[in-house]
């Protein structure tokens, strides 16, 4: 049987032999760094105990333990898999499982989403900023950070989106536009209150809007002219954090543009290289 799998089978174990097991499964990164000494004494133990744990689990001793717990962590990491999306990590992971979890939900958030998009939603998309008269960003919370760095990388190639830092002004933004602009709303759920309050004034005013949205049949993707779609993976209500959601936008706004950028590639580049050899020069 796997060491995890009986550390974790503490009933076996007296009340010492409990501390250390779950000071092993709660540090197992750090324990293959460890001399029997140094996890004697961080579990405040003997290192008799230690050896007596070891032999209980079906080893020969510490020694013993390191090497096939090494080699048993390597086979762990390698497999995780199925990362709950709405709680990736538990209090019992070490750092470096956490990093797996979330290094696996990153890519494959990323992965689904591309499995979503299109060339001809990319491509009516880059179009419509390309010719909108004026461009207008709508995000709220965790999705208008993202909308930011979309906004200044965009500044950097002289497409300048406009958009609003204080709250609640979004709607006298959007009243603002007209038929020759174009907006981009950003919304997971493509329900939420104010986003779908702005798209129905933008709506009104005949804005082409592009949503960037998880669901393609919200109120907010029904008032869209193009959506741009999300991989749908975490609860609305209950969940750590939106790791997902923000990594598919992320990845969504950074591939629009690097389409943008592409639209106009020599003048782009050109653009890029005389700005950052102009602040060299101004630099002290």
């Amino acid at each position: 049987m796997p060491i995890i799998s009986n550390l974790e089978k503490a009933d076996q174990f007296n009340s010492s032999e409990r501390i250390i097991s779950q000071y092993i499964l709660k540090n197992k990164d750090l324990i293959l760094e460890m001399s029997v000494h140094e996890l004697a004494l961080n579990t405040h133990s003997s290192t008799s105990t230690i050896v007596r744990l070891c032999r209980k689990i079906g080893l020969k001793g510490y020694k013993d333990f390191k090497i096939k717990f090494s080699a048993e962590l390597q086979q762990h990491y390698d497999g995780i898999s199925n990362v709950n999306y709405d709680f990736p990590f538990t209090e019992n992971d070490s750092y470096i499982e956490i990093a797996g979890k979330i290094y696996e939900l990153s890519n494959e958030s990323m992965n689904l989403t591309k499995q979503l998009m299109n060339s001809s939603t990319i491509e009516k998309t880059v179009r419509a900023i390309l010719n909108a008269r004026r461009i207008g960003m709508f995000a709220e919370g965790d999705s208008y950070i993202r909308a930011l760095s979309f906004q200044n990388r965009l500044m950097k190639i002289n497409i300048n989106l406009i958009s609003t830092s204080i709250h609640g002004e979004n709607d006298q933004l959007a009243n603002t536009f007209t038929k020759e602009d174009c907006a981009i709303i950003i919304s997971y759920s493509g329900e939420t209150k104010a986003p779908a309050r702005t798209a129905k004034i933008l709506r009104k005013n005949q804005v082409k809007m592009i949503a960037i949205t998880s669901n393609p049949s919200s109120h907010i993707a029904r008032q869209s002219d193009i959506i741009v779609p999300l991989v749908k993976k975490e609860n609305q209500s209950i969940r750590f954090s939106t790791f997902s959601s923000q990594v598919a936008i992320e990845y969504v706004l950074n591939v629009l543009y690097s389409c943008l950028f592409a639209a106009n590639y020599g003048k782009n580049q050109k653009l890029r290289i005389d700005t950052e050899t102009m602040f060299l020069d101004t630099r002290f």
